[in-house]
């Protein structure tokens, strides 16, 4: 089809369903294909999490290529002084550290992924909530993460823990997901664009 024609039919597609329903149409196809649609207002809903606006500390995480944008909260939270990060210490140890500044404090580590650096002092107190990743996570709360349970080691300690899954879209799966008995099942799933590089 030449290019006179394409247009010669776009304009007559336009005179038949009128422009509005064209652009809708459109909008709706893009949504669909990025699954934008069920992002509602993350960062309103991270700061509607029980507890989160008056907890002293919150265990987050950096996020990597494919992962959410979680970037806003994070500088949020090291500017008030309550943000913790993980940092991969051995075969299946995870602890996490006061950051108080995302570009001093970190390096890149395990997997090239930014963690605290050394000389920091593990945090040791309870740690009330956890804005946790994953590769996998239905709206039902399971979760999959690497394989290697680095996160449900640490939650199971942290039993009373506030849980929230964050994901991009692309994460969050309609079928039921495979649990094992060791998994942690989130409180919540909360979907956010993806971090862009």
């Amino acid at each position: 089809m030449s290019t006179i024609s394409a247009i010669v039919v776009f304009i007559l597609v336009i005179l038949i369903f009128g422009s509005s329903q064209i652009v809708d149409l459109v909008l709706k196809k893009r949504r669909e294909k990025k699954g934008e649609d069920i992002i509602k207002d993350p960062w309103q809903q991270i700061h509607d999490i029980p507890g989160y606006r008056n907890s002293r500390h919150i265990a987050a995480f950096y996020p990597v290529k494919g992962e959410p944008n979680l970037m806003p909260i994070l500088e949020e939270l090291a500017m008030e002084g309550r943000l913790l990060l993980p940092r991969c210490e051995s075969e299946g140890i995870m602890n996490f550290y006061k950051i108080d500044n995302l570009k001093k404090d970190l390096i890149k580590g395990h997997f090239g992924i930014m963690e605290p650096r050394e000389g920091l002092e593990i945090f040791q107190d309870e740690i009330p909530i956890f804005l946790v990743p994953g590769t996998k996570f239905n709206w039902d709360g399971s979760r999959q993460g690497h394989g290697k349970g680095y996160y449900d080691r640490f939650l199971a300690k942290h039993p009373k823990a506030y849980k929230a899954g964050i994901a991009t879209p692309a994460q969050i799966f309609k079928d039921p997901l495979e649990q094992k008995e060791t998994d942690i099942k989130m409180d919540v799933i909360i979907a956010c664009k993806e971090k862009e590089y």
